[in-house]
């Protein structure tokens, strides 16, 4: 006999969910419950007006999976990236829009979404993208994350093509820091902003005795991995802070992988794997002149570091980058697949290792097919810290993923 993937309340629990949202009454059956998502009464509508039962089938399939592993100390949250939005490309719009449709349809029956985020990539910079049409991807993408992300507590950051920089010859110019803040940055309300310039924060939900962070790895844009000397010593300030309280657990979420070297910076995106790497061992971090010693401020579990860029569904112990090697330590980067319609798996070919030998792609790919569920792809995260996993349930083309978390101590 096959087992189940769910237990009856927590079909029941969907059922409650979708009452509460519509103020009815209605008994569900299990079948009837994805055409129940359609007409839920909220006083908006869907970015689009008609939902395909596709994507409303398969949101429910997802909730389903969600709810099957939830318990009373579950951290939920869906985890979003890498859009590319092209107007020019319908299966690439349509994709994005069906993403943000899903999204919101899971707000709906998923009550206990602890917040949402969405990692960078907003825009497709081709090289030739002028100004006006990366604005207007801006304004379209906020628009889709508005509806699948309302009323949710959520995190935004800018990924490397947001800039504009790889059209910089064709502009003459590329957008400012102040200007992706006003797109994205702005949104992460609620959280405490170590820079309102420049968007990264943290916010703590106490009741979860969590602290989830939201770093920029593209700082003013740039084309580059750079993190910036003022947010590294923030971050490891006040990584140190919430290291002193016992029981706490860390989400790090960025667009770039902690342990990616895309430039010769000092400050790349890889400096979070080393500032994490003296966190967990007890060590000390030095940064602006400064030292910050983490020798018995480091109670706060780190859950994992949570990017996107990678197009991908890696899932692989952080390095620790130095020039006489790489060391591995117990802290897992877990990739948030990419949106877009026509990016599978990561950017370029699996030749081998990808950055300082590490290698950050998959062997398998998983294409997109319009007309589908699997137009685009995002995940639905339960962190369970009792059980000491991640379930990572992916709406669209993907995989789920069983993720565990190292146990080692300092």
């Amino acid at each position: 006999m096959a087992k189940k993937l769910y237990e009856e309340s927590d079909v029941q629990a969907v059922a409650a969910a979708i009452r509460l949202k519509n103020g009815g009454s209605t008994s569900y059956k299990l079948s009837e419950m994805a055409l129940a998502i359609e007409g839920l009464k909220t006083g908006e509508n869907f970015v689009q007006t008609e939902v395909p039962d596709y994507v409303k089938a398969a949101a429910l399939e997802v909730a389903k999976k969600v709810k099957a592993v939830q318990t009373t100390d579950s951290i939920t949250f869906i985890a979003a990236s890498d859009a590319h939005q092209l107007d020019a490309d319908e299966y690439i719009v349509s994709g994005n829009k069906h993403a943000f449709m899903a999204m919101k349809a899971l707000g709906y029956i998923l009550p206990n979404i602890d917040f949402c985020c969405f990692l960078g990539d907003y825009t497709v910079d081709t090289g030739t993208t002028a100004l006006a049409e990366g604005r207007q991807h801006f304004a379209e993408i906020n628009a889709g994350l508005k509806e699948g992300f309302a009323d949710i507590p959520q995190f935004r950051t800018p990924g490397e093509c947001d800039g504009l920089k790889s059209s910089w010859r064709h502009n003459g110019g590329s957008l400012t820091s102040e200007e992706i803040y006003s797109y994205v940055g702005k949104y992460n309300e609620g959280a405490t902003y170590g820079s309102t310039t420049e968007g990264y924060c943290y916010r703590d939900f106490d009741e979860k005795k969590l602290r989830v962070f939201c770093l920029n790895t593209s700082i003013g844009g740039e084309n580059l991995d750079a993190m910036g000397t003022p947010q590294l010593l923030w971050f490891a300030r006040m990584l140190r802070a919430v290291g002193l309280k016992t029981g706490w657990g860390v989400v790090i979420l960025s667009h770039y992988p902690p342990d990616f070297t895309d430039s010769e910076l000092s400050d790349a995106a890889s400096e979070i794997g080393s500032l994490l790497y003296q966190y967990v061992t007890g060590g000390s971090f030095n940064v602006g002149g400064m030292t910050i010693s983490y020798r018995n401020c480091n109670k706060a579990k780190i859950y994992g570091v949570f990017h996107g860029h990678t197009h991908n569904f890696k899932a692989a112990k952080i390095s620790y980058v130095q020039d006489s090697g790489n060391t591995e330590f117990d802290v897992m980067r877990i990739a948030t697949p990419n949106m877009c319609y026509f990016y599978n798996n990561e950017l370029g070919q699996n030749e081998g290792a990808d950055s300082y030998g590490i290698e950050f792609g998959e062997e398998t790919t998983y294409a997109k097919t319009h007309d589908t569920a699997n137009d685009t792809s995002f995940v639905v995260n339960v962190i369970n810290p009792t059980e000491g996993k991640i379930h990572s349930f992916c709406y669209g083309a993907g995989y789920d993923r069983e993720i565990t978390i190292p146990t080692s101590e300092a």
